[in-house]
C-alpha cells in the first residue's frame, strides 16, 4: 500500500507541474495549444491516418512538450539561483532552447514526410509523371 501511495503522490507532483506551466509559462502554453492545434490540423489534412503515422505525430508533439517543460524548469531554476546575467547561464538556456527547436524540427519533418508520401501516392495513382525521365518526348 505504501508503494501505491508514493506513486499517487508522484503523479500529483507531475500533474501540478504541468498545470503550473500551462498557467504561468507563455512558451509552454504556446506549445500546448499552438502546436497541439497544428498536429490536430495535420491529422485532419492527412486523414485517413494509419496508427503508425498517428504515433509519429503524437510522439513529435509530446517531444516538444517534454523539451519545453524541461527548458522552462531549467530557466526558472537558473534565474532563481543566479539572477544576474552570466555568459554560462545564457549558454545553458540557449542549449535548452535549442532542444525545443530540434523537437519542433522533428515535428516539421514528420508532417512534411507524411504530406510528401500522400502527394507522391496521389500522383502515382493518377499516373502523373513524377520525374522528368518519365515524360515522353514529343516530336514536332
Amino acid at each position: 500500500m505504501q508503494f501505491v501511495e508514493k506513486q499517487r503522490r508522484r503523479l500529483g507532483f507531475a500533474l501540478r507541474g504541468i498545470h503550473y506551466a500551462i498557467r504561468t509559462d507563455k512558451s509552454f502554453r504556446l506549445q500546448w495549444y499552438g502546436v497541439g492545434s497544428v498536429v490536430a490540423f495535420a491529422i485532419l489534412i492527412l486523414t485517413p491516418v494509419s496508427s503508425t503515422e498517428l504515433l509519429f505525430l503524437i510522439l513529435a508533439y509530446f517531444l516538444i512538450l517534454i523539451t519545453e517543460l524541461q527548458n522552462s524548469a531549467l530557466e526558472y531554476a537558473l534565474d532563481h539561483l543566479h539572477p544576474e546575467t552570466h555568459d554560462n547561464i545564457g549558454r545553458s538556456k540557449d542549449m535548452a532552447a535549442g532542444a525545443v527547436f530540434l523537437a519542433g524540427l522533428f515535428l516539421v519533418v514528420v508532417i512534411a514526410t507524411l504530406l510528401y508520401t500522400r502527394v507522391m501516392s496521389d500522383l502515382q495513382a493518377r499516373d502523373v509523371p513524377s520525374s522528368p525521365s518519365q515524360l515522353e518526348t514529343v516530336s514536332p
